[in-house]
């Protein structure tokens, strides 16, 4: 694990990292631009299509600022203010001059060039392609810049953590016996207890985020301010919907589109709407449209028409009646009418600027726990704000960089995940040291005062635990006993399929919660523009396992069919686009469960070359998403040239 002398080194390291992943980021845009179409592009949020685009005027630094307008208004889209975009007619290049996203109204994204735009952009059916969700990265770099106020999270950055050995303030014990197991409820006390850090470590199914919330909960009844992020929109609305059952009042910053919709009165924007400022703010918004639609029957003050005249010298000509310099004054008196009328647009969106943001303040000082992504926490709205305790979920998942995005935020730090899960995505070889979580980094140096790792899970049959058991968690795990020998046959109008192929007969039999199925004849396939892998074998064979499963009384909701390579989840969809069982990569499932989980694992070569498989964590989630059975599919011949593989593959026919 790294270590850094002062944060000047710290902050240099990083700083390139991100630099280079933000390279890899654009080359990926450009990459799928080619690949796909632009409606597929569209309906991913990463462009948008039919834009008319008009001149803007300048904007602070002297830059060229382009409306594009979209009358039946935008499509639900990741592009925010600071995002690096392109415009084009047709598919883009990547040699086009790249603008930078200054706001966004529900028909209308205004974008800012350095220099003088394209002609093109003021034309009609333009397309507007994400190129680098660019706001991210500056968040991360300030985020970096910001540890230099916070001396205290600069040592444990450092891993000068024995400077951290002091008591904790030792605090009345919490009795949360009756929803808590006594783990869960001891790492609840250690945290509350910590004066600065603390890491749970939560294992699949050992109620991580269950864990977490009940914290929160106890930090609140404290008077706490407490800071809630993850590194996605799904992972907050989990702790949220948690928070939400434990009657924890929460507010919640993000785009309502991308929130669960049983949330939305936690939403900033909704709470919003019965704040009295808010309201009269919304009628002003109403009088500056009324403003610019009269606005529109005089001539705009803008570009050619002015001629380098100020407003208050066209006023004063047009006051004098008398043509200027070839311009007519009758052009004159409405370049003075639109300029008054500009004036008041300008006042009007002043004080309803400051109406909102009064609104918005009110409501996140009142608010005693506020819940967003960990980029979402280095926005505007959260800029003055200093929390008591910051807690990341899924911290794993998220690049260290990312991770201080919201911990400078605080005084006090909690992290919850689980390092031998699926890592920070990263695009950039050159950058994969940003694949080691703040939280790896962490649990590997912290004294053991401050971590602890949850042992009873709640969601798999033992044996389905087993090897993940063995193999990551040192065999601390226990499977509580409601779930410990749990299997079909307890679930309501299960029968086994009597008439089946022998060769899965077992995948319908109860007394066998995991099951291999061998597949020699499939034949590892790839596109030709794809880095992706596919099975046509394996894709039968899922088929047929399926039906055996919905033939034996399953609901298609209890089975869950997934598998490393997109290339192959595309086809499994196609293959079984009317069965409506869940179909998703293994990165895409991570923090899901089902009943029984199919994974289909595509590799078949004479070589023995498993790919990616070696990430011996994607293998982990893959294995420790089922509840009742867990089906393999996979050529023995291949895999078995790995020990892992080779190990898991005869226990399980010594089972």
């Amino acid at each position: 694990m790294k270590r850094f002398q002062d944060i000047a080194q710290y902050k240099k390291y990083f700083s390139s990292l991100i630099q280079k992943e933000r390279k890899a980021e654009m080359e990926f845009h450009l990459n799928e631009i080619q690949l796909l179409s632009a409606r597929q592009r569209e309906a991913k949020g990463r462009a948008i299509l039919t834009l008319t685009g008009r001149d803007a005027g300048t904007g602070i630094g002297g830059v060229y600022l382009v409306k594009l307008v979209r009358g039946s208004g935008l499509p639900d889209n990741e592009i925010s203010n600071g995002d690096v975009v392109i415009i084009s007619k047709e598919k883009p290049i990547g040699n086009e001059e790249q603008a930078t996203v200054v706001s966004k109204t529900k028909r209308s994204i205004t974008i800012a060039y350095n220099k003088v735009p394209p002609y093109l952009v003021f034309g009609r059916n333009l397309r507007l392609d994400l190129y680098s969700n660019d706001i991210t990265f500056q968040r991360m770099l300030d985020a970096i810049s910001s540890l230099e106020k916070l001396p205290k999270l600069q040592d444990f950055i450092k891993s000068n953590i024995d400077l951290f050995l002091e008591e904790q303030n030792l605090k009345t014990p919490i009795n949360y016996t009756k929803v808590l197991n006594t783990k869960q409820e001891l790492i609840v006390q250690k945290a509350l207890n910590s004066n600065d850090i603390f890491l749970i470590h939560g294992p699949p199914g050992t109620g991580k985020t269950t864990t977490l919330s009940y914290l929160i909960k106890s930090f609140f009844k404290e008077d706490k301010k407490v800071l809630v992020t993850a590194p996605s929109n799904t992972a907050v609305d989990n702790i949220l919907e948690k928070l939400q059952s434990l009657e924890v009042p929460s507010t919640r910053i993000g785009n309502p589109v991308r929130m669960d919709e049983n949330l939305l009165n936690l939403s900033l924007d909704v709470q919003l709407q019965d704040h009295p400022d808010y309201q009269q703010a919304n009628g002003i918004w109403n009088k500056i449209q009324l403003l610019k639609k009269e606005q529109e029957d005089y001539v705009p003050a803008t570009g050619q028409n002015r001629r380098g005249l100020s407003d208050q010298k066209i006023i004063q000509l047009a006051s004098s009646k008398k043509p200027y310099r070839g311009i007519q004054s009758g052009k004159l008196r409405k370049m003075a009418k639109w300029i008054k009328i500009q004036q008041d647009i300008n006042k009007n969106f002043e004080e309803a600027q400051a109406l909102q943001e009064a609104a918005i303040e009110s409501i996140l000082e009142k608010s005693a726990i506020i819940c967003t992504t960990n980029s979402s926490a280095g926005s505007e709205l959260l800029k003055d704000i200093i929390f008591d305790v910051v807690c990341i979920d899924e911290a794993t998942q998220s690049t260290e960089p990312e991770a201080l995005i919201p911990l400078v935020k605080g005084r006090k730090w909690i992290l919850a995940g689980d390092h031998q899960q699926l890592p920070p995505t990263v695009k950039a070889k050159e950058a994969s040291d940003l694949s080691i979580s703040l939280f790896e980094r962490f649990q590997a140096e912290l004294p053991e005062n401050r971590i602890d790792i949850l042992t009873i899970q709640y969601r798999m049959h033992q044996d389905i635990m087993r090897f993940s058991n063995e193999n990551f968690y040192q065999n601390q795990l226990k499977a509580h006993p409601s779930v410990a020998h749990h299997t079909l046959k307890d679930l309501p109008g299960f029968e086994p399929f009597p008439y089946i192929n022998p060769a899965i007969e077992a995948v319908v039999q109860s007394s066998k919660p995991v099951v291999f199925i061998p597949c020699f004849e499939g034949k590892e396939e790839q596109l030709a523009d794809s880095h992706s892998w596919f099975n046509r074998e394996e894709i039968a064979l899922t088929k047929e396992i399926t039906d055996a499963l919905l033939s034996s009384r399953l609901f298609p909701e209890d089975i869950g069919i997934i598998s490393p390579y997109d290339q192959q989840v595309s086809r499994l969809k196609s293959t079984l686009k009317d069965y409506h069982v869940e179909i998703k990569s293994i990165d895409g499932f991570q923090g899901r469960e089902k009943e029984v989980i199919i994974i289909s694992l595509v590799r078949s070569n004479l070589e023995g070359n498993i790919g990616f498989l070696r990430d011996y964590r994607r293998l982990n989630v893959a294995l420790t998403r089922a509840k009742r059975k867990l089906i393999i599919i996979g050529n023995p011949s291949t895999l078995q040239s790995n020990p892992v593989y080779k190990s898991f593959i005869e226990n399980l026919q010594n089972q």
